[in-house]
């Protein structure tokens, strides 16, 4: 089995869906998992053991369950197989990397949301190795992902997603609070929030803003 997935939440769906034909998912609840599976066409099972079949394997469950599930992992993983631990917050036990040195450990941390990558907008999964090897396997089980996965220092993505979080929130609760006091009506607000600040952003970043905007961001740069 090329790529294995455990935790078929938000954002290892979103794995699967760029996954190749040939993938496991593994998840706790049984009908849920089996749904998932016949969504995506693949096998399912609620047994952690399975991951043994696995060439790669993606640990994207809760913090609190990251420590446990990688125990399990390890107990049964083949030889050579890679494993990688989505969890943000968390990292792989060393104990384990010492338990396991047979095995291709690695952090991948997501530098973006489940919910923008679901929308299409641009994400990086980093894995924390510096290993080429390990970057073509890891693009090779996630062909829709390819372009979008690199090699780079992990421990840099939790103080960079939270400070975009930050940033983000700041921003677009001081939008709601200045279009509310103008009276400007709900939805129009919603979707300024969820249409015209994203949209902005990425154009931004594509350097594909029109000529009001630029206006806006050559007055921002001169404000210093």
């Amino acid at each position: 089995m090329e790529f294995v997935l455990i935790g078929p939440g938000q954002l290892g769906q979103l794995l699967l869906r760029q996954a190749g034909r040939d993938c496991l998912v593994i998840g706790q609840d049984a009908d849920s998992t089996r749904q998932i599976g016949e969504l995506y066409g693949c096998p399912w099972t609620t047994k952690i053991e399975r991951a043994a079949e696995g060439e790669v394997i993606a640990v994207v469950v809760p913090a609190s369950a990251v420590p446990p599930v990688l125990e399990q992992v390890a107990s049964c993983a083949k030889p050579g197989a890679v494993v990688l631990n989505f969890a943000t917050a968390v990292d792989i036990p060393q104990n384990l990397r010492e338990k396991r040195p047979d095995l291709v450990w690695s952090e991948a941390k997501l530098v973006g949301s489940a919910v923008g990558m679901a929308h299409g907008l641009p994400c990086m999964i980093v894995l924390g190795e510096h290993d080429p090897a390990l970057l073509r396997r890891v693009q090779n089980s996630l062909p829709g992902l390819a372009d979008q996965i690199t090699l780079g220092d992990a421990a840099l993505v939790p103080g960079v997603n939270r400070a975009a979080t930050e940033a983000a929130l700041r921003a677009v609760i001081a939008l709601e609070r200045e279009l509310t006091d103008l009276g400007v009506p709900r939805a129009l607000i919603d979707a300024a929030l969820g249409g015209t600040v994203p949209g902005v952003s990425l154009s931004y970043q594509r350097g594909t803003l029109g000529g009001f905007a630029r206006k806006i961001v050559k007055q921002i740069e001169e404000e210093g």
